[in-house]
């Protein structure tokens, strides 16, 4: 009897086994007829090391399929076509391993959209650093041009981007009060339609030393600020901030140090206030980015700013914010 070790020692995994798979998480692309649709690959596939190479393609001749690089594809097709497409993809990662799979393209009807009036939406994107980062607004401006509406952003902030639209009013480490300070100079300055705001990161994600509530309550104060500065019929599409990293930056002794606890109970308070604005018949429009956006998957590195993907979901929650506001005025 020999004594010699075997060749694979138990539980030792074999070479195939230290492959990392990459596995399908999703099946289904969303759509909406006459829009362009963008994405990244990692929102359909998940792989435990980098994915290298995706390759995706239709064999339906009305749906075009353009790689912008990275990882990010867009889907476009004629303006009136909606129902169900097969995407066929291959998808590589750093270990070799390829998965061929199928996504199906939901192309939905587009009767609840709005339908453009001709004329220009005047919008003012106001807030704090992530409002002056370009990357939602142009998400913003490219969904509804693609729609068809004539556009005007405004503001005394100016940052040359992919769009056409210089201006905007978004100003890195404001707080509330800085846009209470302003809001009345601003609107009767500017006249938007829409205000798209987003602030009260800064009072909260870096330190605070009072209750969400009390935050809370300052905002209401800019909501009514900018109410009364505003032409009759101007909309703010109001937003709640994004989530953040845990991390304890509260003042000693406070029941809440937490700041991503804080971000959910100061979030909570805005969705009240909101809500029984609406019910008071003011134009105010609920653009949830807390509820559209993932910590794990949409912060960048100081747990606070969002990366690419989730600037792009900031956009589209404005852009489904906006069309409410256009509804609701037709």
């Amino acid at each position: 009897m020999s004594c010699s070790q075997p060749t694979n020692v138990a539980n030792e995994p074999s070479g195939e086994e230290l492959r990392a798979p990459i596995i399908q998480t999703s099946d289904t692309l969303k759509g909406c007829e006459g829009q362009i649709m963008e994405f990244n690959i990692l929102d359909y596939f998940d792989s435990n090391v980098p994915i290298v190479n995706s390759v995706l393609f239709s064999e339906e001749l009305q749906i075009t399929v353009d790689s912008l690089g990275d990882g990010h594809f867009r889907l476009s097709q004629p303006a009136e076509l909606s129902g169900e497409f097969r995407i066929l993809a291959t998808i590589t990662n750093s270990n070799d391993v390829t998965l061929e799979a199928e996504l199906m393209y939901q192309i939905k009807e587009n009767s609840d959209l709005p339908v453009p009036s001709g004329e220009e939406l005047v919008i003012m994107p106001l807030g704090d650093s992530m409002t002056n980062d370009g990357r939602s607004r142009i998400k913003l401006w490219n969904l509804l041009s693609n729609d068809g509406h004539e556009l005007d952003y405004v503001g005394n902030q100016h940052q040359g981007s992919s769009i056409p639209d210089p201006d905007h009013e978004g100003v890195g480490g404001i707080k509330i009060q800085g846009i209470i300070d302003k809001a009345e100079s601003l609107m009767k300055t500017h006249k938007p339609g829409y205000v798209a705001l987003m602030v009260g990161t800064n009072d909260i994600a870096w330190y605070f030393d009072e209750p969400a509530s009390e935050i809370a309550n300052r905002w209401d104060d800019l909501i009514d600020r900018i109410f009364d500065s505003s032409e009759p019929g101007t909309y703010i599409l109001a937003a709640t901030i994004p989530p953040v990293s845990s991390k304890n930056v509260g003042k000693s002794g406070m029941s809440i140090q937490d700041r991503a606890v804080m971000v959910q109970h100061y979030n909570a308070e805005l969705r009240s206030i909101i809500k029984d604005r609406e019910a008071n018949g003011d134009h105010i429009i609920l653009a949830d980015m807390e509820a559209a956006l993932d910590p794990d998957k949409h912060l960048s590195g100081d747990g606070v700013h969002l990366n690419e993907e989730g600037y792009a979901i900031m956009g589209r929650v404005y852009y489904d914010a906006m069309n409410k506001a256009l509804k609701e005025q037709e």
